[in-house]
């Protein structure tokens, strides 16, 4: 067994979602600055490199993450659950904060996650389990 590898009896939650990096660059064309603050924590968006292209990239490797822990903590964008209470952290690594830690403590998790992105051509592919 590799040393990352999770026992099926300890995880969760699981989420998986699928991001267009295309899509996440027309909308940042469209929107700026204001789709990085509804999506980001300021610790978050300091982080995002400056050329559209990279921005974009790391944009969209965000929000597959985010939308994955949303989707292992059964909530989506609900229950208390907002954009910015999921943060992802360099490794890639998920932290849930506020509503997000909240509804993980309530479904029996420890507040650990184990979060795993992998970009094939324009799309992103981001797996976030929660685990017990």
């Amino acid at each position: 067994m590799r040393a990352d590898t999770v026992s099926e009896s300890s995880v969760i939650g699981l989420g998986v979602d699928l991001i267009e990096t295309s899509r996440v660059r027309t909308a940042l064309a469209r929107w700026g600055e204001r789709l990085v603050a509804k999506l980001m924590s300021p610790e978050e968006a300091a982080r995002l490199p400056l050329e559209s292209r990279a921005r974009a990239g790391a944009l969209a490797r965000a929000i597959a993450a985010k939308e994955a822990a949303s989707k292992a903590l059964g909530t989506g964008w609900s229950r208390g659950v907002r954009w910015r209470d999921v943060v992802l952290l360099p490794g890639p690594r998920v932290r849930l904060d506020a509503g997000a830690a909240a509804r993980a403590r309530a479904l029996g998790a420890n507040g650990d996650t184990r979060t795993h992105l992998e970009e094939r051509g324009d799309l992103v592919i981001g797996e976030v389990r929660l685990l017990g």
